[in-house]
C-alpha cells in the first residue's frame, strides 16, 4: 500500500509540472491573463488528482494532460543582441523570455518605455554603453518564477516602484563608487512574483569609456 501511494503522489507531482508548464505556455501566448494565471497555479497546487488537473485546464489542453511531463528542453546559449544599435529611439520595445536566457547589452538605442516579461526565465539588460533618447527611461517589468537583472551607467538614479510578492530586489553601487550623478533616470514599475530584480551600477565597458552618458544622447558620440 506504501509503494502504492508513493507512485501516485510522484505521478500527480509530474502532472502538476506539466500542468503548470501548460499554463505558463498559455500565460506566455496572452491566452490567460496575469489574474487568472495566479488563480489558476494555485488551483493546480491544491488539485488532488490528475482528473481534476486535466478538466481544470481543459481549455488550454493541446492534448498533453494528464500524461506526466519528461520532455527536457535542449541546452541554448542565452541570446545576445549586442550589435542592434537603432538610429532614434522607439516609443515602446517588448523584450520577453519564457524558459530561456536573454541578454541586450552593447551599443543600441533605448526605447523611452522597455517592456520585460519574464517567466520561468531570465533577462539581462546592460545599459552601459547604450544610446539614450531621453533622460527619462520608463522600464515596465512582468515577471513571475524568473529574475531581470539591469546594468545602468555609474551614477544613474534609479526608482523602483516595482510590486513584490514573495520576490527579492537588490541594488548595488559597488563599482560605481566616488562617481556623481550622471542625469539619467530609469524608473522601473510592474510586478514580481517569486522573482528577484538586481540592479547594478556599473563603469561603461572599454569600448565605451571614451564617450559620456550624454555625449552618446541621441547618438552624438561615435
Amino acid at each position: 500500500m506504501t509503494d502504492y501511494l508513493a507512485t501516485a503522489m510522484a505521478e500527480l507531482d509530474q502532472a502538476r509540472q506539466q500542468a503548470v508548464r501548460l499554463l505558463c505556455q498559455a500565460h506566455a501566448e496572452e491566452r490567460v491573463s496575469p489574474e487568472a494565471f495566479e488563480s489558476r497555479l494555485e488551483q493546480i497546487r491544491q488539485a488532488p488528482n490528475e482528473a481534476t488537473l486535466a478538466a481544470m485546464l481543459a481549455d488550454l489542453d493541446q492534448g498533453h494532460l494528464p500524461v506526466p511531463y519528461h520532455q527536457h528542453l535542449p541546452e541554448t546559449e542565452p541570446a545576445d543582441h549586442t550589435d542592434v544599435a537603432p538610429v532614434s529611439p522607439a516609443e515602446y520595445l517588448r523584450i520577453a523570455s519564457v524558459f530561456g536566457s536573454t541578454k541586450r547589452a552593447g551599443s543600441w538605442t533605448v526605447p523611452l518605455t522597455l517592456g520585460i516579461r519574464v517567466l520561468l526565465g531570465e533577462v539581462t539588460i546592460d545599459l552601459r554603453d547604450a544610446v539614450f533618447g531621453s533622460d527619462l527611461v520608463e522600464i515596465e517589468v512582468d515577471a513571475k518564477f524568473g529574475s531581470f537583472t539591469l546594468i545602468v551607467p555609474a551614477g544613474t538614479q534609479v526608482e523602483n516602484e516595482i510590486e513584490e510578492v514573495l520576490s527579492s530586489s537588490t541594488h548595488s553601487t559597488r563599482n560605481a563608487r566616488g562617481v556623481g550623478p550622471n542625469g539619467l533616470l530609469i524608473r522601473l514599475r510592474g510586478r514580481a512574483v517569486i522573482s528577484s530584480i538586481e540592479v547594478k551600477e556599473k563603469l561603461p565597458t572599454k569600448s565605451g569609456k571614451a564617450d559620456s552618458l550624454f555625449a552618446r544622447l541621441l547618438g552624438s558620440g561615435d
